[in-house]
C-alpha cells in the first residue's frame, strides 16, 4: 500500500491530522494536548565500548505522556503512590527515545529508526543527532526495527520528499511483526485505535518492502548481533543482543519501558502493550536473564541515555543505571 506526500501530510492519515488539530496519538490512540510536549531537548549522543564493538547511542528526542499509561490493571491510586514513592510524576510520564548504533567492523547497525517528524513535536531529532555525532546516515548498512509503532519506524523515510534516510541500508524485522502490520486487511480486522498506526507503518515499511528480511527468532543480523524474540508490546517484538569480548548487551525496544514500574512492577500492564499478559511473561524472562547473566541495557524509553542493569532487590528487580 502507499501514500502520497500530499494525502500523508494533508490528513491522509489520522495522526499527522490530530497533530496539527492541537492533539497527537500515544500509546494505543490516546490523545494529550501538543503543550504537554513542548519542551525540546537538545540532540545528544553517548558512546562507549563493548569488546572491540562501538556502541553509540542517539537520541530522537522524548514523549510526555500520561502516566495512566504505565499501567491499566492496577487502581489509580496504588499506580500514583508508587510513582511518587520512586520520585517519579503521579499524572505525567516523560518518556526519552533512546536509538542505538552499534559499530563492528564494517558494519553499521541502527536499531529503529525514531519517530520522524509527523507523531510527536518533541520527537523526530535523530537526523541532527546523527550530525552531531558527526555520523553519516548514508554508512548505516543495517536497520534493525524492533517493532513497527510510529515512534520507531517513521523515521524510515523523509516526511517532506519521501527519500529513505537510510539508503544504503538492509532492513530487518521479525516476520510476525511484518505480517501483523502489513495485512491489507488490518483496516477491517483489527481496531480503530491501531489504525492510524497500521496505516502510517505500511506508508514506511512499503517504502522499503524489497530490501526488507522478515525473519524468525534468533536470527544473527552481523556475527554477535542477533535478534531474539520478546514479543507482547506488539505481536512480532524483537530485541537485539550485542556479544563481544565476553560482555553481552540487550538492545531492549519496548520490552522494558520504565525504570520503576517495569522492574519492580513488571505485572502492571501498560496501555501500549498489545498483548499484555504476553508481555509480562516476556518482562519477567528479560530480567531474570538479565539479572542472572549480568547483562548491560539499553532501553528505548528509559531516562536518557538508557543504559543500565537489571538487579535483584527484595524479591523483584530494580534498575540501576550505568555510571
Amino acid at each position: 500500500m502507499s501514500f502520497s506526500r500530499r494525502a500523508f501530510l494533508g490528513g491522509g492519515l489520522a495522526a499527522p491530522a490530530t497533530l496539527r488539530a492541537g492533539l497527537t496519538l500515544t500509546g494505543a490512540g490516546l490523545a494529550v494536548p501538543l503543550a504537554a510536549t513542548r519542551a525540546r531537548a537538545e540532540p545528544k549522543s553517548h558512546s562507549f565500548r563493548l569488546g572491540d564493538s562501538e556502541i553509540i547511542v542517539l537520541s530522537d528526542g522524548g514523549l510526555s505522556l500520561p502516566a495512566s499509561t504505565l499501567a491499566s490493571n492496577v487502581p489509580e491510586a496504588e499506580r500514583a503512590a508508587f510513582l511518587q514513592a520512586n520520585g517519579d510524576d503521579p499524572n505525567t510520564r516523560a518518556s526519552a527515545l533512546n536509538i542505538t548504533l552499534i559499530r563492528r567492523g564494517d558494519a553499521l547497525v541502527l536499531v529503529d529508526t525514531g519517530a520522524g517528524m509527523n507523531f510527536f513535536e518533541t520527537a523526530g531529532q535523530l537526523a541532527d543527532s546523527f550530525e552531531e555525532a558527526g555520523i553519516d546516515r548514508e554508512a548505516v548498512t543495517h536497520v534493525v526495527l524492533t517493532h513497527a509503532h510510529p515512534d520507531h519506524v517513521w523515521g524510515i523515510i523523509d516526511d517532506f520528499d519521501e527519500t529513505e534516510r537510510f539508503p544504503n541500508a538492509a532492513y530487518l524485522i521479525g516476520a510476525a511483526e511484518w505480517d501483523f502490520w502489513m495485512d491489507p486487511d488490518f483496516i477491517s480486522g483489527n481496531p480503530e485505535v491501531l489504525h492510524s498506526f497500521a496505516l502510517g507503518a505500511q506508508r514506511n515499511l512499503g517504502a522499503v518492502a524489497e530490501k526488507t528480511e522478515r525473519v524468525g527468532a534468533d536470527h544473527a543480523v552481523v556475527p554477535g548481533v542477533t535478534m531474539i524474540a520478546t514479543p507482547g508490546h506488539t505481536p512480532g517484538h524483537m530485541s537485539v543482543l550485542v556479544e563481544d569480548g565476553g560482555q553481552q548487551l540487550l538492545v531492549l525496544g519496548d520490552a522494558l519501558t520504565h525504570p520503576a514500574v517495569s522492574f519492580a512492577r513488571p505485572d502492571w500492564q501498560p496501555s501500549t502493550d498489545q498483548l499484555p499478559e504476553v508481555a509480562v511473561a516476556t518482562r519477567k524472562q528479560l530480567l531474570d536473564r538479565a539479572a542472572t547473566d549480568e547483562l548491560l541495557l539499553i532501553g528505548y524509553h528509559l531516562p536518557w541515555p538508557g543504559v543500565g542493569r537489571a538487579e535483584v532487590k527484595d524479591g523483584a528487580w530494580r534498575y540501576v543505571p550505568a555510571s
